[in-house]
């Protein structure tokens, strides 16, 4: 079977989001994503989608067509598709501080594998389970708005929330504690602070919501702040979730928080992730599959990954649940709270 690459194509997508994601750094409502389609000489055809985060990884939208367009695509028309390793290796020595452009390309390339191989692609990875429960997101809004949003999501079945917190801390004080109160005790309240909070601001913060039954906190610090990050993993009254102060596996080496928030685009697609998880698992870390704002191409992909993986405690799924006219189907179904992918072959997407 010849699986040779004879095509790539690259399209943008600016999707519409029907609620603004506004977190400590940022307030967005389009979310750009950049798709990629790998066609084989036997006819298969994979997708992949890179959804950047300049804050995170230091990609835009256009940043990311322009090193797939420009430096992935001379090294991977003609290559062997199968030979996932050897590319995503050659792909992050190309471009080192692009690991959203290499996802696209990752994920494509696995979808490809399933393809050929005749099997969804969590099974092809290991298939540690069938459906994991998700968080769904509260942006940084109004109190009332928050509270509203929590039932809303507590009626369509979810059963746990992020909070996303960050820019003041007594406004998040009394928005958590509206929120928990509003859904009871029987919903995981997790909650996110983007970097927004200074050592000081979150161990206030946590103590004073000491009654809400926070399950951790991720990334209250600044990403380059180790040793807070540190002191905090020692005096917080909660466990911390490290997000974007790891990027990779190395970064998982170093961090001291005994959460890992994995995500594709911040990994360089399953292939980093993987590499990811391995590293949290070898020394006694749990993980969560995230997201961030993506088309279901590549948050199908995350759903496969989190399923795969017997070491992800957790999963945070929802990025895209806002996207307006997404061009994929299918592939990840949330429903009750809980993720499930296509049984089709590969990331069993339709594109539309």
């Amino acid at each position: 079977m010849n699986t040779r690459i004879v095509s790539l194509t690259v399209q943008r997508h600016d999707f519409q989001l029907r609620n603004p994601s506004v977190v400590a750094y940022e307030a967005l409502d389009v979310a750009p994503n950049v798709v990629v389609r790998l066609e084989l000489a036997n006819g298969l055809i994979g997708y992949g989608n890179a959804a950047p985060d300049e804050h995170v990884t230091g990609e835009t939208a256009a940043s990311v067509e322009h090193t797939i367009n420009q430096l992935f695509k001379p090294v991977l028309l003609g290559a062997d598709a199968t030979r996932i390793e050897a590319l995503w290796a050659r792909l992050n020595e190309l471009a080192p501080s692009a690991p959203s452009a290499s996802a696209a390309i990752d994920i494509a390339l696995y979808d490809l594998l399933g393809k050929l191989a005749g099997l969804p692609l969590y099974r092809l990875l290991g298939g540690a389970r069938n459906s994991i429960e998700t968080s769904v997101t509260l942006s940084i809004a109004e109190t009332a708005t928050s509270v509203a949003q929590a039932r809303e999501f507590q009626a369509q079945g979810f059963k746990a929330l992020k909070i996303k917190i960050g820019l003041d801390a007594e406004a998040d004080i009394a928005r958590v504690r509206a929120v928990r109160a509003a859904v009871g005790p029987a919903l995981r309240l997790t909650l996110d602070a983007n970097q927004g909070y200074t050592l000081a601001e979150t161990l206030r913060v946590l103590e004073e919501l000491r009654a809400c039954d926070i399950a951790f906190i991720e990334q209250p610090l600044n990403a380059a702040d180790l040793e807070g990050m540190r002191e905090l993993c020692q005096r917080a009254p909660i466990p911390v979730m490290a997000d974007e102060s790891v990027l990779n596996a190395a970064d998982a080496l170093l961090t001291p928080a005994p959460l890992i928030n994995i995500k594709l685009m911040k990994s360089g697609g399953i292939t980093g992730a993987r590499k990811t998880n391995a590293v949290a698992a070898a020394r006694g870390l749990r993980t969560m599959l995230g997201c961030m704002d993506e088309s279901r191409i590549s948050m199908a992909a995350a759903a496969h990954v989190a399923l795969a993986l017997h070491n992800c405690a957790y999963a945070d799924l929802d990025g895209h649940l806002d996207i307006v006219d997404d061009i994929a189907s299918g592939g990840i179904e949330v429903a009750q709270g809980m993720v499930k992918v296509s049984e089709g072959a590969g990331l069993g997407i339709t594109m539309k």
